[in-house]
This record gives C-alpha cells, structure tokens and sequence, in this order.
C-alpha cells in the first residue's frame, strides 16, 4: 500500500483554495488494514502522531458502475483511532481513497492505495461458494449511496454438535455460524464480519448464530450469539462482549436498543421450575432489560403473562409438534395441564408447555409512550405487554385464547383485513402505526403447502382505546411464492427515504431442491411504488437470509 499527495485529485465539492502539499510523500503514518481483526475491509490511515480534524473520506467506486463510499469523520472519531478510519473497501482489490483534514489550520488532501484481501469464509459442509451473490434489479434515483447489511445464517457445521444441553431443554444445540456482510447498491461486498474470531461450536461461549443486528443511536453494531450479546463498531473495535446474566442463558434473534440507554433480549431460562415441580430450561419465551453496565433491570416471563398451552398454530408448522397426549383435553387450569403431559420429552422443538419452543418470541420492540414492550411471538402472535407485565392487546388469531385473555384480541375493523400468520417483526413507525412481517406460514390454521402461498409486509392501525385494529397498506401478497419466505424476514419503516424497507428473506425455504432466494425491497410508504428491489441469491446449500438494514455512516464515524 502506498499513498501520496495529488493536487489534481480533488474530492467533489473540495475547496480549491485549501493548501495541497508539494511533496511526494503523505503526511500521515503508516495504514493498518484490519485493525481490529474483525472487519477485514476495513483500515486506519494512522495520524503519525499529529493532530488532526474535519477530515473526509471517500472510497473510489471500482469500475464504470462502482458506487463511491463518502462520509466525514468527527474529531472524537480521529482520537479514538489514533488516525482516519476508512469503511468500505472492495476485497480482493487495490483500493483507491482519497482523504482530507485539517492540520495546524490547513487543509490537506492525500490519496491513498490500499489492498484488501479477498472474502474469508468459514468452513461449512457442502462447501460450494463465497458470499451469497447480490443481484441489484431497480436502484431508483436517490437511493444510490444505500448500504444494506445482511444477516444470513449456515447450517451443517463440521463438528458442530459435540456440545449440547442436557434434556431438559436448551437451545445451545441450535448453532449456525453466520454470514454477515455490507453490500452497496450495486451488490459489491464492502464489509463482512470475519466469523471465525467470534464463533466456536465446541466452546459454550462461542456457539450460536449471531443474530439480531441493529444499528444504535451512536453507529455501532449490537447483536446476539448463543449465551453472549455484544455492541461493536464498524471497525471492528470491540466496546463489549458480555455473557447472558446466570438467570438466563440461549439467546437468539432479537436486541434492542431503547431510549432509555437499556437494551431488550429474547432469551431463555437457565434453571425453571414449573408449577408440577419438573425444573427445565426454558425455550426463546423470556424477555429481559439490562443496562448499559449489563445488570438485569427487569424481566417478563412470557409463560406467566400469555398460555403456554395455546397451541392452535404449532400443528400447522410441517413438525410433529409436541402437544398434550391424544385424548387429553386442554383445561384452564394450567397445573392440570403440565400434570397431563406425563413423561413427553422437553427441548427446542415446537410444543406447548414450559420447556419446549411454544412461544418462539422472533423480535422486540419498545413503546415509550406508555412504557410497555412489544412482542412477536412466531408460535402465538403479536403482543404488547406493560411494565406492570398485563397484556394490553394481542394481534393474533382468535382461536384458543385462554378466557383471561380473549377480551384482549382486537377487532378487525375496515375493508380487507388479514390475519398475520407465523410473523417476524412487529415494530413502530413513528406514525402511529405498527409494520409486520406476515410470513404466511399455517395461514388460516391450514397445513403446510408447497405452492400457493404468500408472504406480506403489513401496516396496522391499532386503537387501543375500542380495542380494534384496521389493516391501512400491504405488500407482497400479489407476487404469491416467488416472494414467499416461510421464515425470518423483516419490515421496518425508514423516515429517512419514507419508505417501508423489505426483506423477504427465505424464499424457496421448504422446497429443499432449491437454493434459497432473498429480496430486499424499499416501498414507497402507502403505495406499492417500489424504489429498490435487491435479489439475494444463495450460493451455498443451508444457507438462509435471515434479516437486513440500512446502515447509516453519518452516525458511524
């Protein structure tokens, strides 16, 4: 890698009036690609011991349809890296990038050439292929500079399964090592998370799939893996790591970021002890709040609030879900209940009662108006929950609510309302209104069909006030199994572009022949005007897309 100063080379909008340096040789010290280990297309220019501010960055698009990546660096951002951070980079590619600062009150403008080393992957079974393939389909005008992170997640892991829970329960067993990369709006790899440095099947801190990526109000990273949640920045500087309070262990899918400087974690129980004495791990069913320094602030235990025993949607799923023996009929009583199941056995797998996957909680949010949380529970439907740990209302099905909770299902109101069947994702806009990814899975209480389905991001109005909820805009519906994704997936509303941002993740999931297919849309809000559509397609048997986001560099650096 080299770098020297070039007059010529002025970034767009540079002032022409700022001092370039005659000399050969850049100013700054020594560039430190990878700095952290963890982001390899990633670098610092170092600032050789001098002190800089304002500078500027802009990594050079490769070829006629590269896309420049540009964003300015704080002053804050300068000292805590000991130089200028630079995102973005192609693999496998000489680099071209161009940097400006301030330096004793004069502007200096250099370009530097770094080399970035092609994608690593991990080792996986069936190995075939690098990164899923990011096939762009429509980029409208003014959504050129997104950035777009994508979760996906591997099965089949060699000698992955030498470490398990004991029988009673867990999810430890369930462990899949991720592909987590940032692609442009042109689909070129400009970021990825080097796996390998965090992840170890056969270490009890080191299993799980990272999940539940958010970008917090300060730019760093936050997500999940197994029994740890960390919080890291673009660079890969680590700013923590911690493991699940002993309480709870078995975390997946969802952490959130609330106003409050906490965070939100869907986990299990490590040690649960159910009312007919049996004591078991509990499974994805638990939502706690800790705080900055990591100590547990509160908690909601969703076999307490909600009925573990409401199984109306777990038959439908394609499993042999576990359910109460033939002949046993369901009683309010929730004692009598666990009495009944006798010697079935307990752990990750679709089934009522404590002990076994009958919730499935796939995402969170936060309500600040009124302080509650809501909840997307896979296995039973969407619910909001006060602090007080009262349901307020359940966005869900009728069918087999317990009657201490049936007056808590909303009313549908207005023209062509649907049900939401199997959703992930059931977050606020900032309109009054809540987005849901409505999978479609076990639609209607019906089995499982490999054709003539359908996968929908919805808008709902919810008035809590006449307990009633009215369906104002959907997607998806039209374009039936080729945008279909059974699992995962994602609707969030983005106020920077008002848009509903897409992500049909898992299409052609329960067609095993078939590599799994992605589509990233952005949707005009209310309309069906689409302004982005990504198709992401999978390269590698086992391989399906799990979320994606909009990173934001502006907050970043």
């Amino acid at each position: 890698m080299n770098a020297k100063t070039q007059p010529h080379d002025l970034p767009e909008g540079a002032c022409l009036t700022a001092k370039v340096p005659d000399r050969d040789e850049a100013l700054l010290g020594d560039v430190v690609v990878n700095p952290y280990r963890l982001a390899p297309l990633t670098a610092i220019i170092r600032d050789g011991g001098r002190t800089l501010s304002a500078a500027h960055v802009r990594v050079l698009g490769r070829g006629e349809r590269g896309i420049d990546i540009v964003y300015d660096v704080s002053d804050r951002s300068l000292w805590t890296y000991g130089g200028i951070p630079v995102f973005g980079l192609y693999p496998d590619h000489v680099n071209q990038i161009e940097v400006s600062y301030k330096l004793d009150g004069e502007r200096i403008r250099e370009r530097y050439e770094i080399y970035a080393p092609a994608v690593r992957l991990p080792v996986v079974a069936k190995q075939t292929a690098a990164l899923p393939e990011v096939e762009p389909v429509k980029v409208a005008s003014g959504f050129e500079q997104r950035l777009y992170l994508f979760n996906h997640l591997l099965a089949e892991i060699p000698g992955g399964r030498a470490f398990k829970w004991n029988g009673l329960g867990g999810a430890a067993e369930w462990d899949s090592v991720g592909n987590n990369w940032i692609a442009d709006s042109n689909g070129d790899v400009r970021w990825y998370l080097d796996i390998e440095q965090i992840h170890d099947s056969n270490h009890r801190d080191g299993l799980g799939g990272t999940m539940g990526f958010h970008q917090t109000r300060d730019g760093k990273l936050i997500w999940g893996q197994g029994q740890t949640y960390s919080k890291y920045d673009l660079l890969g500087r680590r700013i923590w790591q911690r493991n699940l309070p002993d309480k709870f262990a078995d975390f997946s899918h969802e952490i959130r970021e609330t106003p409050n400087s906490s965070y939100l974690l869907r986990v299990g129980t490590s040690d649960y002890r159910r009312p007919d004495g049996k004591r078991v791990r509990s499974i994805r069913d638990h939502i706690i709040e800790v705080n900055e320094a990591g100590d547990v602030l509160d908690f909601w235990d969703l076999n307490q609030i909600l009925d573990p025993y409401r199984g109306e949607l777990l038959e439908t799923l394609g499993k042999a879900a576990i359910q109460l023996p033939d002949g046993v009929q369901k009683q309010d009583e929730r004692l009598a209940n666990e009495l009944a199941e006798g010697d079935l056995p307990f752990g990750d797998t679709p089934g009522v009662g404590t002990g076994r996957n009958w919730a499935h909680v796939n995402a969170i949010d936060y309500d600040a108006d009124d302080d509650s949380i809501i909840v997307s529970a896979r296995h039973q439907g969407v619910v909001k929950i006060g602090r007080d740990k009262q349901v307020k209302w359940i966005l869900a099905a009728p069918q087999g609510w317990p009657a201490r909770l049936q007056d808590k299902v909303l009313k549908p109101v207005g023209e062509g309302f649907e049900w939401s069947w199997t959703q992930h994702t059931a977050w606020l806009t900032g309109h009054g209104t809540l987005t849901v990814f409505d999978n479609g899975w076990g639609r209607d209480l019906g089995p499982t069909k490999l054709a003539g389905n359908y996968s929908r991001a919805v808008e709902y109005k919810i008035d809590e006030v006449k307990g009633t909820v009215e369906q104002l805009w959907q997607y998806g519906k039209e374009r039936g199994d080729e945008w279909y994704s059974p699992i995962t997936s994602v609707v969030a509303y983005r106020p920077d572009t008002d848009t509903q941002f897409i992500y049909s993740a898992s299409v052609n999931f329960l067609t095993p022949q078939k590599l799994t297919t992605s589509v990233l849309n952005e949707v005009r809000r209310g309309t069906q005007e689409v302004t982005v559509e990504l198709k992401v397609h999978s390269r590698q048997p086992g391989s399906v897309g799990y979320r994606a986001l909009v990173i934001d560099l502006d907050k970043a650096f």
